[in-house]
């Protein structure tokens, strides 16, 4: 029988580097690559053709969501399982929706993780049973966001403002509700574009999603 071919993609090489030693000892098991980004996982899917794909969900240039679509687009029979530190019911069901096979936190245990491919593998899925409450699911997105600001360099007032752009505040709306002048926010909602390298209102507020910033 043929062993389960396995890639793997984390922007964490300690992680990847410990996967790879421990799926060495797993036999039906072989890693036929690993990635620090999506990109080289999208060069190298139709030369490795993986079964499985361990995929991480926050990575620079190319997050994970983004390499959902990708996926669904052009290698709809990868099977995917997320990797991810974030438990947020948010995630969980937009990977979901997105094509995810499974969805394991990076916390849990090795006997899981077998247990989750074994299942994908076999044509099933693997996800929590139950989501987070809401009191959680919005503590931790407080956290996430608090991430998020670090990561893409935004201010909280930034943050403010994507957040009004998301209820569907004119420039005009959004510097009457904050005190400040009309031109100051347009030249908040320049800099947020470029800081993210996103395009228009549009992309933005579809990363913002993505990101579980609204």
């Amino acid at each position: 029988m043929e062993p389960l071919r396995l890639y793997i993609v984390d922007d964490h090489q300690i992680l990847i580097d410990g996967l790879s030693a421990f799926f060495s000892t797993v036999s039906g098991i072989e890693i036929v690559g690993t990635a620090n980004n999506s990109q080289i996982l999208l060069q190298e899917v139709h030369l490795l053709q993986p079964d499985i794909l361990l995929l991480d969900l926050n990575m620079p240039k190319m997050d994970g969501m983004a390499t959902l679509d990708a996926l669904q687009k052009d290698h709809s029979r990868l099977k995917v399982i997320v990797l991810s530190s974030y438990h947020q019911s948010y995630f969980i069901n937009d990977a979901r929706k997105k094509g995810a096979k499974g969805y394991l936190l990076k916390n849990g245990s090795k006997t899981e993780l077998l247990n989750a491919i074994e299942a994908v593998a076999g044509d099933g899925t693997w996800f929590p049973e139950s989501g987070i409450s809401e009191a959680a699911d919005d503590a931790e997105k407080s956290v996430f966001t608090d991430d998020f600001k670090k990561k893409y360099q935004l201010t909280r007032r930034e943050i403010e403002i994507i957040k009004l752009i998301a209820q569907g505040l004119t420039s005009n709306e959004i510097g009457e509700k904050l005190f400040i002048a009309e031109n100051t926010v347009t030249t908040h909602r320049r800099n947020i574009l470029l800081k993210l390298e996103v395009k228009n209102t549009g992309s933005l507020l579809n990363f913002a999603r993505q990101q579980g910033i609204i």
